[in-house]
């Protein structure tokens, strides 16, 4: 049995795999997390209050969690970061600044017919394995099952080979958003729109 056939895509995350998830997390936007928190023990605690699990999908190998994926729909998202979140590791006055300036999801528009993958992270020694597109075609099948007629995506400049990915499973460039000096920070400077219709 190849490897990508023994990896299970689950919805309800045990609890004990809830600050394993927050690392890949971590490990997906540790350059644009970075720009705003700079202790890892700090940046790993805020994440995992501000998961919200019951939006991600996570791929399990041999009962350790390898993969994970998070969406956002109206009204719904995956990382919903909170005032008191950041105020328990930080002053007033700092945690309202990095509050302010801490957005790992997309914060886009987005209507009630369509479903964003705004996170998409695979333990660094199980890339190439495909299971960045098993997680990717669960949520399509997801998607379709709701009714949601698009599934939209962004990709930044310094990720050429995810934007590869999500051209072979069959997205396509919606637009491109030059950001220039305002991301340098985070690692970007342009940031892609894709999208993949479901009907």
């Amino acid at each position: 049995m190849a490897l990508i056939d023994k990896i299970k895509i689950i919805r309800n995350l045990p609890e004990s795999f809830e600050i394993r998830a927050s690392e890949l997390v971590y490990e997906a936007f540790q350059k644009k997390i970075n720009s705003v928190i700079k202790e890892k023990e700090k940046a790993i605690r805020i994440i995992t209050k501000s998961i919200n699990y019951s939006a991600g999908f996570y791929a399990i190998y041999e009962n350790s969690l390898v993969g994970i994926a998070g969406t956002q729909s109206k009204g719904d998202r995956f990382i919903k970061a909170k005032f008191s979140h950041f105020h328990e590791e930080y002053g007033f006055f700092k945690a309202l600044i990095k509050k302010i300036y801490f957005n790992i999801d997309s914060i886009g528009t987005i209507k009630k017919d369509e479903l964003e993958l705004t996170a998409l992270s695979v333990q660094k020694e199980m890339r190439g394995k495909k299971i960045g597109t098993k997680l990717i075609n669960k949520i399509i099948l997801y998607a379709k099952s709701k009714d949601y007629k698009k599934l939209k995506l962004t990709v930044v400049d310094t990720n050429p080979l995810a934007k590869k990915l999500y051209e072979t499973i069959g997205f396509t460039i919606h637009k491109t958003k030059n950001y220039g000096f305002l991301t340098r920070s985070a690692g970007f400077k342009e940031v892609t729109h894709m999208v993949i219709n479901l009907n």
